[in-house]
This record gives structure tokens, sequence and C-alpha cells, in this order.
């Protein structure tokens, strides 16, 4: 799947969210905190809408990949962190991530293949 097509998906999914037009400031770090309540359900959404709001940054891709690899969707979540590490290459592209971030993107992304891959 593209990235496009999820996205398409996503927005047929959740249509009341309109990319750059949101209030979304801390809508990563409510994701986070259901995650970590475990409340999975209420972390996805807050996760997809970030997505939907804001396509172009790796947050809300990481954010739902770690859901997903809660919930035993490996390979929906190394899906995810594949586009994330993309994104987030742009900006380190630009100097407006730090190198320490992606790097931590990446390890995220192979712990993920281990669990598709075991060694």
């Amino acid at each position: 799947m593209t990235r496009e097509k999820f996205l398409e998906k996503l927005g047929k999914e959740i249509p009341y969210i309109k990319a750059h037009e949101e209030d979304d400031w801390d809508w990563y770090n409510e994701g986070l905190e259901y995650l970590e309540k475990g409340e999975l359900e209420k972390a996805e959404k807050k996760f997809k809408e970030l997505i939907l709001s804001q396509p172009e940054h790796h947050d809300g891709y990481e954010g739902l990949a770690r859901v997903y690899m809660r919930i035993g969707k490996v390979e929906e979540a190394k899906f995810l962190m594949d586009e994330a590490i993309k994104l987030a290459e742009k900006f380190l592209e630009d100097g407006s991530l730090d190198i320490e971030v992606l790097e931590e993107l990446k390890e995220f992304r192979e712990e993920i293949k281990r669990k598709i891959e075991p060694i």
C-alpha cells in the first residue's frame, strides 16, 4: 500500500479531519497517554486523526505503529514506521529534526522487523 492510498482510506474512515486545519498541538501526547494507559482504541483514533491533520509529519505514523505493535498488527506497524522514517528523513535534511530522533525511529523499525522475521 502507498501512503496516498493509506491516507485516502483513513480519510474515508475519519472524514471530519482536514489536513492543516486542526488544532492538533497536543494530539501526539494525548495518543501516547492513551497508549501508556492501555486505552488502545483511543490511542489508535488519536494517532489516525493526527496523521490526517499532519500527513507530512512522522509523529502520527510512529504513534499508530506503536499501537499496532501492541495489538499484533505487525505488518501494518512496519508499513507505518517505513513511512515515518521517510518523512523524518526530510525533516533531518532541512535541519528541523535531530539525528537521534531518526535513529530511535529506525531502532523501533528494526524491533518490528525482528517480530516479522525472527532470527
